[in-house]
C-alpha cells in the first residue's frame, strides 16, 4: 500500500497598506527566511483565528499599529516543495495619528506605483503585487500595467 503525504498549507494574512498614494513594504530580518527580501507585512493565521483577525493581530506585532481592512484580495500561493504558503492579501489604511514601530523588519519604505518593482521581493509578495496592480486598475478604470 502507498501512502500519499498530504502537503502542509499555512495560511498568512498579510497587508497592503496605503497611504497618500504608496503602499508600505517592508524589509524581511536578515536572520529568518528569504533574509532581507521585501514584502508585505502579516504573518501565519493560527488556529481559531480568521484570515482577518490574524492580519490585526500581526500588524500589532510587527509595526505596532492598527489598520482598518477595506479588502480582500485573491489568495496567492507559493509551493516550497514540504508545504505551500497561501498569502491573503488585504488592503488596508493606516488612521492618522499612529506612529509605525519596526519589530520585525529591518526596514520599511512607502512606495508610490512607479517604485514598485525597485526593491527584491519575495515571490509570493511579488504575485500580491500583480494582484493588487490589477485591482487598483479595475478600481480606477485604468488599462495601465507599470511591469518591467
Amino acid at each position: 500500500m502507498t501512502e500519499v503525504s498530504q502537503k502542509l498549507v499555512v495560511p498568512v494574512s498579510c497587508a497592503i497598506i496605503e497611504k497618500d498614494g504608496r503602499i508600505l513594504v517592508a524589509q524581511r530580518s536578515h536572520l529568518g527566511s528569504l533574509p532581507l527580501k521585501w514584502e508585505f507585512p502579516g504573518g501565519k493565521v493560527e488556529e481559531g483565528e480568521t484570515d482577518d483577525q490574524a492580519l490585526i493581530r500581526e500588524i500589532m506585532e510587527e509595526l505596532a499599529i492598527r489598520v482598518v481592512i477595506h479588502d480582500r484580495l485573491e489568495i496567492t500561493k507559493r509551493d516550497d516543495g514540504w508545504r505551500e504558503i497561501a498569502l491573503v492579501p488585504f488592503v488596508c489604511s493606516l488612521p492618522d495619528g499612529q506612529k509605525i514601530v519596526l519589530n520585525e523588519h529591518e526596514q520599511m519604505k512607502w512606495l508610490s506605483r512607479d517604485e514598485y518593482f525597485s526593491v527584491d521581493w519575495a515571490e509570493a509578495d511579488l504575485k500580491v503585487l500583480h494582484s493588487y496592480l490589477t485591482y487598483i486598475d479595475e478600481k480606477t478604470g485604468n488599462n495601465l500595467r507599470a511591469n518591467p
